[in-house]
């Protein structure tokens, strides 16, 4: 039996990545499932390979197997162990945990590279320490196919457990074009899982963004997918939204004619069918967590909240097809332009794209400054920006090279408002304003589904709004509620209460 270095629990489209991944770049790894065919299915292709070495593959058929199949010390027991986790959230990682932590070293360290709720890595992370163990909760970026050539990580936990992982880190993760990993230290807990989780949501928004916009070009522009994919990649290779993942995928995928039991001439797009049950289906909960730390947290992020919610209607077809008989609204109506007035409002639509993924980004990284402000982890927003250079879902580099010199002049947690305290932020989405008000009204005009773009739109009104109508919701909560309310220019400093009130009946 060899001796390994790195044990790797899952083997699903993830774990299998990284095990090749990780064996590539010389380390020899071990890995365990209770689905062997998986664990056989990874073996096979470690032979087929032709960058990887099979020898520094291992199967195992239990985690005690796993876990004695380290290399020895000189004392004849074990180095110590690094065991990373690639399982679905929840209860499965609980029940592993159960079974691996009692059979595990003190000094031995277990990185959960799945998604996961926060605080449920900071439960693990308690657990494992009354053993002696470090438990590193890491975000893990990019999809399987990043599991295979290199994600962007996130990692959480003790800094001392940090600074051990880090070389084989640093060997793993995706490198920007200058060479830079993709990886660093987050910060304490549940920080790494939590960054993770806020990506997610950002991502939730700008696949939003990006359907609605898609969706807008194709049926109300009457556009075709190969001209919609031209238009991406024009996208893509330059301007403020170059090198934006989700455009370079679009492009790409639209293109495709055949693939996964369909075929079209038009593209593939046409015949998938029109619902979204990730989350839903709670194979995947971190839109649904993302949704929550907007409401728990008090940060504005409308444009994260809305993406959640049409992913929710989306999921059910049938039952929506129930609904739309008994509602008989208007459906989207097509609206084909001239071809001169469609290159101008086509320039448009790409600017109101960025405004809009630009303002995902604003949001995110709102409720991510707010939560390490709060849990006291001193996360960087600069170092967050870097580990979402490359490899991940929501690279941007466009954008990342407009926010990136201006986080870099803050301590961690600071901004953690990125329109109060960078004016070049505030002024540069603010020139977007006019070309996502033009297209969310071609929207509205055409009765097309466009909540994230519609939610940005309206974001962008109310956080630059001198006057909201809020004063009147303001009176009426005093009047049945005695909430109390601020005066016109002499408001309570922050979130605090006014001191006036109104008896407006009688108790």
């Amino acid at each position: 039996m060899a001796n390994i270095e790195i044990g790797i629990i899952g083997s699903g489209s993830m774990g299998s990545g990284m095990t090749l991944l990780f064996a590539e770049h010389g380390s020899t790894i071990g890995c365990f499932d209770t689905d062997q065919k998986a664990v056989q299915a990874i073996l096979d292709q470690a032979k087929k390979t032709e960058t990887g070495d099979d020898s520094r593959v291992h199967g195992f058929n239990s985690l005690k197997d796993l876990v004695n199949a380290f290399i020895k010390d000189p004392n004849g027991g074990h180095e110590r162990r690094i065991i990373v986790l690639s399982l679905p959230h929840g209860k499965v990682v609980d029940g592993v945990c159960e079974e691996l932590l009692p059979i595990l070293d003190k000094g031995d360290v277990v990185v959960d590279g799945g998604n996961e709720w926060w605080e449920s890595t900071e439960r693990r992370q308690a657990k494992a320490k009354e053993r002696g163990i470090e438990w590193i909760g890491m975000g893990v970026s990019g999809g399987y196919q990043a599991a295979r050539h290199g994600p962007s990580m996130s990692p959480g936990g003790t800094k001392e457990a940090y600074d051990f992982v880090e070389p084989y880190l640093k060997k793993w993760a995706v490198k920007t074009p200058e060479g830079e990993p993709c990886v660093c230290y987050v910060g304490p807990g549940g920080s790494g899982h939590y960054v993770k989780m806020i990506h997610n949501g950002i991502e939730h928004a700008h696949l939003s963004i990006l359907c609605e916009i898609r969706a807008v070009m194709a049926y109300q522009f009457g556009l075709s997918n190969d001209e919609i994919s031209n238009y991406f990649e024009k996208w893509y290779r330059s301007g403020p939204l170059r090198g934006n993942y989700l455009i370079g995928i679009g492009y790409k995928g639209l293109r495709f004619k055949k693939g996964g039991g369909i075929e079209d001439k038009r593209g593939i797009v046409e015949d998938v069918e029109d619902k979204v049950t990730q989350d839903v289906d709670l194979s995947e909960g971190t839109g649904t967590w993302s949704t929550m730390e907007i409401a728990t947290r008090h940060v504005a992020a409308p444009a994260i909240a809305a993406s959640h919610q049409l992913r929710i209607i989306s999921s059910d077809k049938s039952e929506r097809l129930e609904v739309v008989k008994n509602m008989s609204l208007p459906q989207p109506r097509e609206d084909k332009l001239g071809k001169g007035v469609k290159e101008d409002v086509m320039k448009s639509v790409e600017k109101a794209v960025y405004g809009c993924i630009l303002g995902g980004f604003v949001q995110g990284l709102a409720i991510i400054a707010k939560a390490s402000q709060e849990q006291k982890w001193d996360i960087s927003l600069a170092e967050t920006m870097k580990i979402w250079r490359a490899g991940c879902i929501i690279q941007s580099d466009g954008i990342c090279d407009l926010l990136l010199p201006h986080l870099t002049k803050f301590p961690p947690s600071e901004p953690h408002n990125l329109l109060q305290s960078i004016p070049e932020v505030a002024k540069e989405l603010a020139s977007t304003y006019a070309a996502v008000k033009e297209v969310y009204m071609l929207a509205v005009a055409a009765d097309a589904v466009a909540p994230a773009v519609g939610a940005t739109l309206e974001w962008m009104k109310s956080v630059s709004g001198k006057n909201l109508p809020t004063d009147f919701e303001e009176m009426e909560l005093d009047y049945f509620g005695h909430h109390n309310y601020d005066i016109k220019g002499h408001p309570e400093p922050g979130h605090s209460k006014g001191k006036y009130h109104t008896v407006f009946a009688p108790a």
